[in-house]
């Protein structure tokens, strides 16, 4: 069985499910927003995809001509179709099915029985990953292949060390995780790497760009396992920041294989080092900006201070001046002897003068303050 449901130029999306019900379910959610081809049989999805070139398939894992996992092996092992992502339609979820579909290249599962949104939104994530690969294919291949014809001529330990230099100077976190899957490259290998930083931030990435969300599953199963554990022709190396998953170990040879696991552990440990660098740094920048707010903040505070109780201080002695002088003047009319008015006049200048004394060791202490100030804004300015 065939259905069409053309929607101009909305990306095309290809389902195959024996299940009658579903298919038409799955595709009735899809064709609001999408071009939605409908097939009942995995072999017949193969022909079709020949001819219509899908951005998307989406496949049910039990099938009776072939089941999805076959059919999504034979879709990446033929080169004109390798590049499509598929999605499994499937009621099975346990860890060893979601290896069995990575291990086949599915891109994630979405589970029976099936929600309208969830199916949207892993859609539509799907194709904007595939549109962010497909963006990043042309750079990455040009830079893959400039970096190999430089290290054509290295030897595997050569390489490790401009490998090792290289990671070291890698400035971001972004660069770090690039520049890591870039290194495998150079060994022939293709795989993903996830770096995890900060509060349960983390960074995944493919060869292609962002990881899948099956990818991402497999990584999050694997940071409780051993340091290197090693399945057929996938090996994953696990450090507390740093995971690391190899698809094409080359098993055939098995020296070389040896080799390149020792490589590739040194090559994680550097990561994990240099993530952790990377980190701290980002760290002290955060602390050291919020410590330079912080000097101008009281910096600031402390000159308003200042300002403020030097206007205070003399306010006050105006204020103290012309009391005296109009205690001076009052005494004329109190009829006092000239005794008992230079006693009066004597103990208010006594008075006086005290106040005096104590503003000057006042103004020592603000002259202090001043100098505190002056060296906060040197601190800030530097």
């Amino acid at each position: 069985m065939l259905s069409f449901d053309s929607c101009g130029d909305r990306p095309l999306v290809m389902i195959v499910d024996d299940d009658e019900f579903m298919l038409e379910f799955i595709s009735d959610t899809l064709s609001e927003e999408y071009q939605v081809i409908s097939l009942d049989n995995g072999l017949q999805l193969l022909a079709q995809a020949q001819i219509h070139r899908p951005q998307l398939i989406l496949a049910d894992v039990q099938m009776p001509d072939i089941d999805g996992y076959t059919l999504c092996q034979r879709i990446k092992q033929d080169p004109a179709l390798a590049e499509i992502p598929v999605l499994f339609l499937s009621a099975l979820d346990s860890l060893e099915d979601r290896l069995r579909g990575f291990e086949v290249g599915a891109e994630d599962f979405v589970n029976k029985p099936i929600n309208p949104k969830m199916l949207l939104s892993k859609v539509a994530k799907v194709l904007e990953l595939a549109e962010e690969r497909q963006q990043l294919k042309s750079q990455a291949q040009w830079a893959t292949n400039t970096a190999m014809l430089a290290m054509t001529s290295m030897s595997e330990t050569g390489m490790l060390l401009e490998i090792l230099k290289q990671l070291n100077e890698c400035t971001s976190i972004q660069t770090l995780a690039t520049n890591t899957l870039d290194s495998i490259r150079l060994f022939e290998l293709e795989g993903v790497v996830q770096l995890l930083y900060g509060d349960n931030q983390r960074l995944t990435l493919n060869h292609r760009g962002p990881a899948t969300a099956l990818e991402i599953s497999v990584l999050q199963h694997i940071i409780s396992m051993d340091r290197i554990i090693q399945f057929k022709n996938r090996l994953s190396i696990n450090y507390p920041h740093v995971q690391l998953i190899v698809n094409n170990l080359p098993i055939e040879d098995e020296e070389r294989c040896g080799r390149l696991r020792d490589h590739l552990a040194t090559l994680v440990q550097a990561v994990e080092v240099r993530l952790q660098a990377l980190y701290d740094q980002q760290l002290a920048q955060q602390r050291g900006n919020l410590i330079h707010q912080t000097l101008g903040s009281l910096g600031q505070m402390l000159h308003d201070i200042d300002r403020q109780q030097r206007d205070h201080q003399v306010n006050t002695m105006a204020l103290l001046d012309t009391l005296l002088h109009r205690v001076e003047g009052a005494l004329v009319g109190l009829q006092l002897t000239e005794r008992q008015e230079t006693a009066l006049v004597n103990l208010v200048r006594d008075s006086f003068e005290e106040l005096s004394e104590a503003y000057q060791a006042n103004y020592a202490l603000q002259n202090r303050l001043g100098e505190v100030i002056h060296q906060l804004e040197m601190v800030k300015s530097n």
